[in-house]
């Protein structure tokens, strides 16, 4: 028999970035703008005000982040993979940044299991106060996982597969982005640190208010005057 060849299916992957200096400045401004009751030391968060939940809206203000960075990764991706999603609609759609947040983040916080409405989504983490290696050995074997942003997703024969960022202060500054329909988890650090995490997120989703072109011309055509009963199935026969 001759050597095999390996043949890998398609599917889709992740972009892995790091972030500029000055892009990360506009960022920091960002958070501690909209981040309303936040005390900070620097870039150390040492209080978080009156959030119940740590969370706040970010606004991009002079869209540095959607020209400079969200736009050019969309068509990175797309040159690498393709478009991760079906088109259900008659029309092409361009794209928008639709949601930006940030998060604060103690000892023992986390997010379950979840996915977003877009087309892609994106973190960025801007401070991560431990280590991940050594939060891993606190009571090693029950908290494998701990302090690690995970994505979730079936592989080709339908299992369950796992792929962890072990975060550490050398993330600070880098960004994940991937399709908004992958299922990820951020799971809690333990008592390492009392200092709170940093980290944005947001979604790129298709602009309903501005179709591109028709998906099918020939089809939509006849759609569109079938319905306004200006032509009827079978009536060219």
């Amino acid at each position: 028999m001759k050597e095999p060849k390996v043949a890998d299916l398609p599917n889709f992957g992740v972009l892995e970035c790091e972030l500029d200096k000055e892009e990360v400045d506009y960022l920091w401004k960002l958070v501690k703008k909209y981040a309303v009751g936040a005390k900070w030391d620097g870039n150390t968060c040492i209080e978080a005000g009156a959030m119940e939940d740590k969370q706040f809206h970010i606004n991009d203000d002079e869209e540095i982040f959607q020209n400079n960075v969200l736009m050019p990764l969309s068509q990175h991706y797309f040159n690498a993979y393709g478009t991760p999603f079906k088109h259900k609609t008659s029309n092409y759609h361009q794209f928008v940044f639709s949601r930006f947040w940030g998060r604060l983040s103690q000892d023992g916080d986390y997010q379950s299991i979840h996915e977003h409405q877009g087309v892609f989504t994106f973190v960025v983490w801007l401070r991560i106060p431990y280590d991940g290696q050594t939060v891993r050995r606190i009571q090693p074997g029950f908290r494998p996982e701990a302090g690690d942003f995970c994505l979730v997703y079936p592989d080709t024969c339908g299992a369950l597969q796992k792929k962890s960022w072990v975060l550490s202060e050398q993330a600070e500054g880098k960004m994940l982005f991937f399709p908004s329909d992958m299922n990820h988890i951020v799971y809690p650090h333990y008592k390492s640190t009392e200092k709170y995490r940093v980290s944005l997120a947001g979604d790129i989703a298709l602009n309903s208010i501005m179709p591109a072109g028709l998906i099918n011309p020939v089809a939509d055509t006849a759609s569109i005057m079938m319905h306004q009963g200006i032509y009827k199935p079978g009536a060219e026969k």
